[in-house]
């Protein structure tokens, strides 16, 4: 049995066979058809914002045929990317020029991270890379356990790694050697994506491809609390699959947390208690906002829950097979890009769309990062854009 699933044409087309496929009785041959559903048609409406691109520049090769969200990281001056050739780029904010850039000459399959002035990044050969924030030099390199496919987190002089294997690994971000080390056993079959770990004070919370999330002390790695998100149910691997590739999202004192095949949980971030749970099958992501907590199913509907009591709020429904990305808060509307590559403003109160644009034709993976109500969006082919909107 393969340990993990190679994204042979989008990653919606797993879900899509995973999801009617119920005598699955081998691997060979799982990828010889062409499940994946066509995108649903968009339909005209009346925009209330207009999208204005600010700056479109080319930063790496882009993805090719591999599932990465490559999610940029913008810091005061910078937004940084890498790519899957090696490339590591610092853009300026403003304008979108180059400021620096590295090539690793090794494949890139995770990051960046960013912090103590340095940028992190994971290698499909299990490194992790450290740059100099400001200039791109390289700073050190560090093995780990195997392929880091998870972005790292990083902060209080402690990056952790998250490998393919179930392997936590906490590394001193002033030289890269080792600090501790947690392992969680992984099922024989995952998604060829990760979530990020989270980095609360002097704690990590992270989730695993076998549907448990734990709760760990950030300088010793020792266990606080772990929970059980969902539960892998059916006969076959494949619909025993209950990742958490969806980033957890920490927010008041809460930990919100999404599977795939599973359930979208709420718990207390200090003692892992269960609040609220809501069926749901997510592996891109969610956010919050006061009030609401903002999700991305599998078949790219946009869900919104009262983040209180987990009712549901409202459903976008028609981005359907879309394949969009895990959503962002701009102001007062909810932002996803599509894998045909547009960008699609909905209200936060209701979801009704209220703009729409596109960036360029080959799609996006990475959800939008907005800061300063200022989105950047990173490509497939390795184009960063920056939008607002007016």
């Amino acid at each position: 049995m393969i340990k993990n699933l190679s994204m042979t044409k989008t990653f919606m087309k797993i879900f899509t066979v995973a999801t009617i496929t119920a005598s699955l009785c081998a691997c060979s041959g799982f990828f010889d058809k062409d499940n994946t559903p066509t995108p649903t048609p968009l339909t005209h409406f009346n925009a209330e914002a207009k999208p204005q691109m600010m700056w479109y520049t080319s930063v790496t090769p882009g993805v090719g045929n591999d599932y990465l969200k490559y999610l940029p990281v913008v810091t005061n001056e910078a937004v940084i990317t890498v790519g899957r050739k090696g490339m590591v780029t610092a853009s300026d904010k403003a304008n979108g020029k180059t400021l620096w850039s590295t090539s690793i000459n090794k494949p890139l399959t995770a990051g960046p991270a960013v912090s103590d002035g340095l940028v992190f990044i994971g290698t499909r050969d299990g490194k992790i890379i450290a740059l100099n924030l400001k200039t791109g030099g390289l700073l050190w390199e560090s093995p780990v356990a195997s392929e880091v496919l998870a972005p790292p987190a990083a902060a209080n002089g402690i990056v952790i790694v998250k490998t393919i294997d179930g392997q936590i690994s906490a590394l001193s971000t002033k030289d890269g050697h080792a600090l501790w080390h947690f392992q969680q056993t992984e099922p024989a079959l995952i998604l060829r994506s990760g979530s990020t770990p989270q980095i609360y004070g002097n704690s990590t919370v992270i989730g695993f491809a076998n549907g448990s999330l734990a709760k760990l002390t950030l300088h010793e790695g020792s266990l606080l609390w772990q929970q059980t998100i969902a539960a892998p149910q059916g006969s076959f691997a494949i619909q025993r699959m209950v990742d958490i590739d969806a980033d957890p999202l920490i927010y008041k004192n809460q930990i919100y947390v999404a599977t795939y095949q599973g359930r979208i949980s709420v718990l207390d971030l200090s003692s892992g208690k269960e609040l609220w749970t809501h069926d749901i099958s997510s592996f891109t992501g969610l956010t919050a906002d006061p009030g609401k907590v903002f999700v991305t199913d599998a078949n790219s509907n946009l869900w919104a829950f009262e983040d209180g009591t987990g009712t549901v709020d409202w459903r976008q429904t028609q981005l359907t097979a879309r394949n969009i990305t895990a959503p962002a808060i701009m102001g007062n509307y909810v932002i996803v890009g599509d894998g045909e590559g547009y960008l699609h403003w909905v209200s936060k109160q209701d979801g009704h769309f209220v703009a729409r644009t596109r960036v360029n034709h080959s799609g996006i993976l990475a959800a939008p990062v907005v800061n300063n109500n200022v989105a950047y969006i990173l490509t497939k082919d390795g184009h960063l854009a920056a939008y607002t909107l007016a």
